[in-house]
């Protein structure tokens, strides 16, 4: 079955058509013959970009004229007849491809916003907070400036109880048995969710054992996706898993496998079902991998925010087979499988947007012509999630482009070199993180969270920490129970400096909470000692001051003095961690009324 959606009529939000905008400061519209130069002067809503090569989606045309038009492409072709008044970007020696559409993120913090920055116009979210969804679907349906990409979401995943997936703090609807099925896809489709996602993990690859769902409830859940017109696609890291997804007739699989190579006998056989999938390379192959590396130098770090600068440097145990991965990705490729570009971003050695345009080399280290490659990020994947609307430059589409230097079917890597971004026709100020080291000033509010009503925080977000980004193995959860926060794990032995827990971040600038005097919360626990580290700075590199607690078995009030941090500026806060440290085993504590005072 194919996801299918009407296209969504698109209106003006507000915004008079014909303003045009440039940057810098020229106000004054063109003369006919004159020509914007694309390092200074960008307009925005209607314009063209003129004797550029443009990637359409499918194909690179040479010396082709694109005329945007109140949020559309109106038209494209070479030598167009253009209103003499309509302001026209010089594009020789550039690309324009189609805004990039990353098919595998999760979406929370400043996700958004960072992949716009990098020309990722729309993310495909395979897991979050439907919550977190819902007041961003509007979007979609707007023309109009805006700061982040547009969504599309799975939200909630169906896992089993204590599965993949529960272990994040997000509340998860766990499910059991084929009965429950139709039942829980009806309430995915009432929160909104655009296709389901099913998990088939059991842990195995990573040396783990977590509960997976029974193959007859996965294929009940398949079966009831496609019953309510909704795609169902599944999370599998093993070919078996694989393997077992395509019998039940799954419309795709969000991530390569990583135990064996794929025979050519079953890669066909892929084919022939017309079961996309998307890679998640980036997810696999470490920041240490040359071509990420190359990304990351490459990239200005103003144009990093916290959270990319923190997400790019964390990493996961070294259990991933890169190789085994490109490989079958190259067999897939060879049989004609449908692959889309997704970079699983933020996990550890991915950022949002920026390893979009790792994992289009990635692919094409697998053997995809960078055609290919940029048909993964764009009309591919809009094909598959059925967003017609986007992914392509011709007539009709949304203006979500991306105009970058140099000849990107010579050499993929000029994708990242970006010279403008526009989402619905207008510009995207890609600046915005240039400031974004600097300290905002906090809410008035003293709590930061109760746990009242689940994880959610008066402002900011909840995540799991662990040595993992350093290549550790300890491992922590968290979960609300009875309005508390319960954070659980275990402490590995392999790793020079061991932690585990949960952090809270107040939001994508650090805060200034001049003024406060104590960290506040009540706590209990196992009776060991843990930790609260003070996160100062938008690095999030080095060890960050820390004061310990003791988590007695009676619920006791902690008070901590920001002045017993030893740090010049307590008041700056990027993060506040709780979290084990030192000796291996399991460990437990639960955490409530967290408060900066």
């Amino acid at each position: 079955m194919k996801l299918t959606r009407n296209l969504l009529r698109r209106s003006l939000s507000g915004i008079s058509v014909g303003i045009v905008v440039f940057v810098g400061i020229i106000l004054t519209l063109p003369v006919p013959s004159t020509l914007l130069s694309p390092t200074e002067d960008v307009p925005q809503e209607s314009f063209a970009v003129v004797d550029v090569t443009v990637f359409d989606g499918e194909v690179f045309r040479e010396r082709w004229d694109v005329w945007i038009e109140s949020g559309q492409v109106r038209q494209v072709g070479q030598n167009l007849d253009l209103p003499d008044n309509l302001p026209r970007l010089d594009g020789r020696a550039h690309t324009l491809i189609p805004g990039l559409i990353d098919a595998h993120v999760h979406t929370f913090g400043t996700t958004l916003n960072d992949a716009l920055r990098f020309g990722v116009t729309t993310v495909l979210d395979q897991f979050t907070d439907p919550a977190l969804v819902a007041p961003k679907r509007a979007a979609r349906q707007e023309i109009g400036i805006g700061t982040e990409a547009d969504i599309f979401s799975a939200g909630m995943l169906a896992t089993a109880p204590g599965g993949y997936g529960s272990q994040f703090g997000v509340p998860v609807q766990t499910i059991s048995g084929p009965s429950e099925a139709t039942e829980w896809v009806r309430a995915r489709k009432s929160e909104g969710s655009d296709w389901i996602k099913i998990v088939l993990e059991n842990g195995g690859p990573h040396g783990q054992k977590i509960p997976s769902l029974s193959l007859e409830t996965a294929a009940a859940l398949v079966e009831a996706a496609h019953t309510e017109g909704l795609a169902a696609v599944v999370h599998a890291s093993t070919l078996n898993h694989a393997l077992e997804a395509m019998a039940m007739r799954v419309d795709g699989l969000v991530h390569i496998w990583q135990d064996e190579v794929i025979t050519s006998a079953d890669a066909q056989r892929l084919a022939e079902a017309d079961i996309f999938v998307v890679p998640t390379l980036s997810g696999i192959i470490s920041y240490e991998d040359s071509a990420v590396v190359e990304l990351i130098q490459g990239t200005d770090d103003s144009m990093l925010s916290p959270m990319q600068e923190q997400t790019l440097a964390n990493r996961f145990p070294s259990t991933f087979q890169g190789d085994v991965a490109i490989e079958n990705v190259r067999r897939l490729r060879a049989a004609g499988v449908r692959l889309l570009a997704g970079t699983d971003s933020p996990n550890p050695g991915t950022a949002a947007g920026i390893s979009m345009h790792g994992e289009i080399r990635l692919l094409t280290r697998a053997g995809l012509r960078p055609a290919e490659a940029l048909a993964a990020g764009t009309s591919i994947a809009a094909d598959a999630f059925g967003i017609p609307d986007r992914g392509r430059i011709v007539e009709g589409s949304l203006a979500d482009l991306v105009l970058v230097r140099g000849d990107v079917q010579a050499n993929v890597t000029y994708s990242h070199d970006i010279v403008a971004v526009w989402k619905d026709g207008f510009l995207v100020n890609r600046g915005l993180a240039a400031t974004s080291t600097e300290p905002v000033p906090a809410p008035t509010e003293t709590l930061i969270a109760d746990f009242e009503g689940g994880l959610e925080a008066a402002f900011g977000t909840w995540q799991i920490t662990t040595d993992q980004m350093r290549g550790g193995a300890s491992i922590a959860s968290m979960t609300v129970q009875n309005a508390v926060l319960v954070i659980d794990g275990e402490i590995s032995s392999n790793s020079a400096f061991p932690w585990a827990g949960v952090m809270w971040i107040p939001g994508a600038q650090p805060m200034d909470f001049s003024g406060r005097e104590v960290i506040r919360f009540r706590t209990r626990g196992d009776g060991r000692s843990y930790s609260v580290m003070l996160f100062g700075n938008a690095q999030f590199f080095g060890a960050p001051p820390s004061v310990t607690f003791m988590a007695p078995t009676e619920w006791k009030q902690i008070e901590i003095p920001l002045e017993d941090f030893p740090t010049n500026s307590p008041e700056i806060i990027t993060g506040i961690a709780f979290m084990a440290e030192g000796a291996a085993g399991p460990f437990s504590f639960e955490i409530d009324e967290v408060e900066l005072k």
